[in-house]
């Protein structure tokens, strides 16, 4: 384990750029290569053997410098932010220890999200959770039945009183009475300047005041007005039952491109994370990639101003897929994926996700696609490279002559 300087707080933001070294004196900027160079090269952050700090002489002789001009070039190097004194005085190098919290930090991600997955997986074998869903969903879901973050202002206990009372307003207004009027319905005609009743419609009775139809609208909940049917007219079952609309599998790689797309037509500011729950929406409900980025630069191009998320091509996307549903030809019936094309698809999404998990580690490729060959010889796999067609022509069984 690295060792660490000792830093009651240390802010990442105050850190300067490193290509700012080039400002930097020469002779100040060789010393601090130095330096950073042979911290680098011995894995260390901060100049410290166990409890002793070293001093300045021998800070010259690890990094193979002259004592007076370390002297002279050091002040300037810490006046600029590329080296600085921890709390027991020991130097240490600033972009260093950044780069060791980053990587500490995305460790920690990691290892939440892996913990996450896990517990996700033991939920949907024990039946808690659907076979079809995924950690996305179920995340998102969750985020936000809790209202997601705060308002900008806000604190968190302000957010949950907040949270709260829209809650309560939401279920007061799903038990409130809805008072409409039937048009061409009888009306009292005592007096022709007064205007004319409302007919009451409860159940089947008709009164001549205005009638109120209590609703509990609940979020899935549907509400179809329509005549009662009579004995003489059976309902029809299929305006009982709608279908249920068919989630369709988004690959990671598809889902990644189609948000660079969008992202590049639409001319988005924000990051590009920001727009996946969106676009994997319209992915998941069978809109083909191509006319969601085609509409979402149709749409872009009749714009006066950037948009800040795609909300602002909701409309858009919908009639043209619709208007592409009415003048599609009649689909052609899709071919059976045989059982060893499941199963390479299958292991090659596993095998991409621990490359990526051994990628990330020392983001050194080189190492990792070493570290995967022999991870695949380990699992057996026919192929080490993680690309479709390999997998497909390796998983492909070989016709036996009879």
């Amino acid at each position: 384990m690295t060792l660490l300087p000792t830093i009651a707080e240390f802010d990442l933001a105050g850190v300067p750029a490193w290509n700012l070294i080039r400002s930097l004196p020469a002779e100040a900027r060789g010393v601090d290569h130095s330096l950073v160079d042979t911290l680098r090269s011995h894995r260390m952050i901060v100049l410290r053997s166990g409890g002793h700090m070293l001093s300045d002489q021998e800070v010259a002789a690890f990094i193979c410098e002259q004592p007076d001009v370390l002297a002279r070039t050091l002040p300037v190097i810490e006046q600029w932010g590329f080296a600085a004194r921890d709390d027991d005085g020991a130097l240490y190098s600033p972009h260093l220890l950044a780069r060791e919290l980053r990587r500490q930090d995305r460790a920690r991600r990691r290892a939440e999200r892996d913990k996450a997955l896990r517990r996700f997986e033991a939920a949907q074998a024990a039946g808690e959770i659907a076979p079809d869903a995924t950690l996305r969903s179920v995340t998102a879901k969750a985020n936000g039945s809790s209202g997601g973050r705060p308002r900008k202002g806000e604190t968190p206990e302000q957010a949950r009183i907040r949270r709260a009372q829209e809650a309560e307003e939401a279920r007061r207004q799903r038990r409130m009475p809805l008072m409409r009027s039937l048009p061409g319905a009888e009306t009292e005609t005592r007096n022709p300047n007064q205007k004319p009743k409302s007919v009451s419609v409860s159940g089947v009775s008709v009164s001549g005041s205005g009638f109120s139809v209590p609703l509990d609208i609940g979020i899935d909940s549907d509400i179809n007005l329509k005549p009662t049917s009579t004995p003489d007219e059976p309902e029809n079952p299929a305006d009982q039952t709608e279908q249920p609309v068919q989630a369709v599998t988004v690959s990671p790689e598809v889902l990644a491109t189609t948000v660079e797309r969008v992202i590049e037509v639409a001319g988005f500011t924000l990051g590009k994370r920001n727009q996946y729950p969106a676009v994997h929406k319209w992915l998941s409900q069978g809109c083909p990639p191509d006319l969601l980025i085609e509409a979402v630069k149709a749409h872009r191009a009749t714009m006066d101003s950037a948009p800040e998320h795609m909300g602002a091509f909701q409309a858009a996307i919908r009639a043209a897929w619709e208007q592409s549903l009415i003048n599609a030809p009649e689909p052609a019936p899709q071919r059976e994926i045989p059982a060893w094309e499941v199963q390479a698809r299958a292991d090659l999404a596993a095998d991409q996700l621990a490359f990526s998990v051994m990628f990330e580690e020392n983001r050194d490729y080189g190492q990792a696609r070493r570290r995967w060959a022999e991870e695949a010889a380990r699992l057996g796999r026919p192929t080490a490279d993680l690309k479709l067609d390999a997998y497909l022509a390796a998983y492909r069984p070989v016709e036996q002559e009879a």
